[in-house]
C-alpha cells in the first residue's frame, strides 16, 4: 500500500485552497514600506521557504489533540485536528489586520476535501468533498520579536485552531 494524501494533509490543504480562493476573490493586498500594494500569498508547510513572498499566510497541521470515545464501549472516536495559521507581513500592525481577516473568513468552517494524485496534471490533484470542518479557535497571539529576527519573523501572528470534521 502506498500512502498518499492522508486526512491531516487534506485538512491543511483544504484550508489553503479556501484562503487562496478568498484572497483572489477579494484581490486582497497589503502595502510594502514604499506604499506599493503586494498580493497576499497563501502557502502550506511547517517550514518557511525563503522563496515565499511576503505578505503571506502559512498553514500547517500541528497535532491531533482530541481522541475521545464517542460512547462507552465504542471504538469510534471524536477527533479534532489542530492547525496553525501563521501570518507574516512586511509592516508592523499589518499582521493584526490580516489575522482578523483570516479569523473572519474561517469562522464559519471550511469544506474539507479528499485529494488524490492526478497523473495527468500532478499540480492539480483530483478532489472530492468529505465533509465540513468546524473551527474552534485555541489561541490567537502575536509572536514575540527577537533581536535577530529575519524578515519572515519581524511581523508575525499565530492562529491555532481545532478543526472538527463533520462528514456527510
Amino acid at each position: 500500500m502506498i500512502l498518499t494524501w492522508q486526512l491531516t494533509e487534506n485538512i491543511s490543504n483544504s484550508i489553503v485552497e479556501f484562503l487562496r480562493d478568498k484572497v483572489t476573490a477579494e484581490s486582497l493586498q497589503l502595502l510594502d514600506q514604499n506604499g506599493v500594494a503586494k498580493a497576499v500569498n497563501v502557502y502550506a508547510g511547517r517550514v518557511v521557504n525563503n522563496n515565499w513572498n511576503l505578505p503571506l499566510i502559512q498553514v500547517y497541521y500541528d497535532v491531533s489533540p482530541d481522541l475521545n470515545r464517542l460512547e462507552i464501549g465504542s471504538n469510534k472516536r471524536l477527533k479534532s485536528h489542530q492547525i496553525v495559521i501563521e501570518i507574516r507581513t512586511l509592516l508592523s500592525g499589518q499582521e493584526l489586520n490580516l489575522s482578523d481577516w483570516v479569523i473572519e473568513k474561517i469562522n464559519d468552517g471550511v469544506d474539507i476535501y479528499d485529494y488524490t494524485p492526478n497523473s495527468l496534471n500532478p499540480d492539480v490533484p483530483a478532489k472530492s468533498l468529505i465533509g465540513h470542518g468546524r473551527v474552534d479557535f485555541v489561541s490567537c497571539v502575536s509572536v514575540p520579536l527577537w533581536d535577530d529576527a529575519d524578515v519572515y519573523d519581524k511581523n508575525r501572528f499565530r492562529i491555532t485552531c481545532k478543526i472538527w470534521l463533520n462528514t456527510f
